[in-house]
């Protein structure tokens, strides 16, 4: 969702304009203050997905229904963000919240099937964070058009992917080269954890674009919630990773 809200669009003047409404710039966005506003949606998530751990102890595994309507829910909230920028704070608020219960919930159900599965993603994910920001300050990686769009085509397929795999499960039908722990189902989700770093590579440069060209300082909150999106991607993507290899 945060290749959405950061785009080459993303500080463009009608962006601009929604954000500011129509009002003189008198402060711009900086790395320090989108950092802090990016850890404290993080700690939000974090405290809120304490909460669904501990409430997913009565949850049963027939519930997934519920999980599934419930991530549409945080779709439409980063949606209603993407359309107005003005949102990000209050919409970023309320999506840590819902995810951080919902992604408490779900790590709780992977950790009673895999033990120690949990601390394990954590650890990936945060080592995978600290690599991506690590080759993009030091310009291993560069973000080139051609790297821009094989990211966007990559997302656009995995979407797709996501689609049709549960369309298909209304008929009771599986994608069972997607979802069992054969070597073309860990091989699709490694690349798909792939994708995700990549994302987070884009967000970095996104976020470097917006300070660089003196974006209101508004634009700290939305370049957050795109940055908070695109980790907890990467948390779920590695988790169930993870599961794949256990089985």
């Amino acid at each position: 969702m945060s290749r959405q809200m950061l785009g080459e669009n993303t500080f463009g003047p009608e962006n601009v304009r929604a954000i500011t409404e129509g009002k003189p710039v008198t402060a711009t966005m900086s790395y320090g203050g989108t950092i802090v506003k990016a850890a404290f949606f993080l700690a939000l998530t974090i405290g809120f997905a304490t909460l669904g751990w501990r409430a997913a102890a009565t949850v049963q595994a027939s519930s997934g229904l519920w999980f599934f309507l419930g991530y549409l829910l945080l779709i439409g909230i980063s949606i209603a963000a993407v359309g107005n920028p003005r949102l990000a704070a209050v919409a970023g608020l309320l999506y840590a919240v819902l995810m951080g219960l919902w992604m408490g919930s779900i790590s709780r159900i992977y950790e009673a099937y895999y033990e120690g599965i949990v601390g394990q993603a954590v650890l990936a994910t945060v080592c995978v964070f600290a690599a991506c920001l690590f080759l993009y300050s030091f310009r291993v990686i560069r973000v080139t058009g051609r790297f821009v769009r094989f990211v966007l085509i990559s997302l656009l397929g995995i979407g797709f992917m996501y689609l049709v795999g549960w369309l298909v499960s209304l008929f009771g039908i599986r994608l069972n080269f997607f979802y069992h722990p054969s070597g073309v189902g860990i091989g699709i989700s490694l690349f798909i954890v792939l994708i995700a770093a990549f994302s987070l590579i884009l967000d970095f440069a996104s976020i470097e674009s917006g300070v660089k060209s003196g974006a209101p300082k508004a634009f700290e909150w939305y370049c957050a919630f795109a940055l908070l999106s695109t980790l907890v991607w990467l948390y779920l993507e590695v988790l169930r990773l993870l599961a794949r290899t256990r089985r």
